[in-house]
């Protein structure tokens, strides 16, 4: 996902985001751009849910987002933290939604390996052996610092 949209879910939601440079976050949101809206609904959604049981931002019981990334076609988003039916299916569903969706651009698509694409990008993907991806595994948004002395592992 590019800098501008991966800076706005991260500002409009820190504290699902928090301490990314403790998770698989460090390496940013591993999908195209196309699922901005999809990952935005549900972090809103997600909080909401918090909200309603009576959990405050600030509460060490809060989701936390460990990792947001495409996996066999799908999105995937992982809470730690937090076990709740709710956001199970909010996830499923934004899941399904993912694989109808075009991973670069947000219009309907046709599921493919790596996400769904719409006729549009399915053409240009099918006729250009270098049409770029609709994201790069270590090159997913921005960067995100880890502190030194931290260190993690994967």
């Amino acid at each position: 996902m590019n800098e501008e949209l991966s800076k706005k879910l991260l500002n409009d939601f820190p504290q699902l985001f928090r301490n990314r440079h403790e998770t698989c976050m460090q390496r940013g949101f591993e999908c195209g751009d196309g699922w901005f809206d999809l990952i935005y609904k549900l972090s809103h959604d997600i909080e909401a849910v918090a909200r309603e049981i009576g959990l405050q931002p600030n509460s060490p019981k809060w989701p936390k987002c460990m990792q947001v990334k495409e996996k066999l076609g799908g999105i995937r988003f992982y809470v730690f933290n937090f076990r709740n039916e709710r956001i199970r299916a909010l996830k499923d569903s934004a899941y399904e939604q993912s694989c109808k969706t075009c991973v670069y651009c947000g219009k309907p698509g046709e599921p493919i390996t790596d996400g769904a694409l719409c006729p549009e990008h399915a053409r240009q993907v099918s006729i250009d052996p270098d049409f770029p991806p609709p994201f790069e595994y270590g090159k997913c948004g921005i960067s995100v610092a880890v502190p030194s002395g931290s260190h993690t592992t994967h």
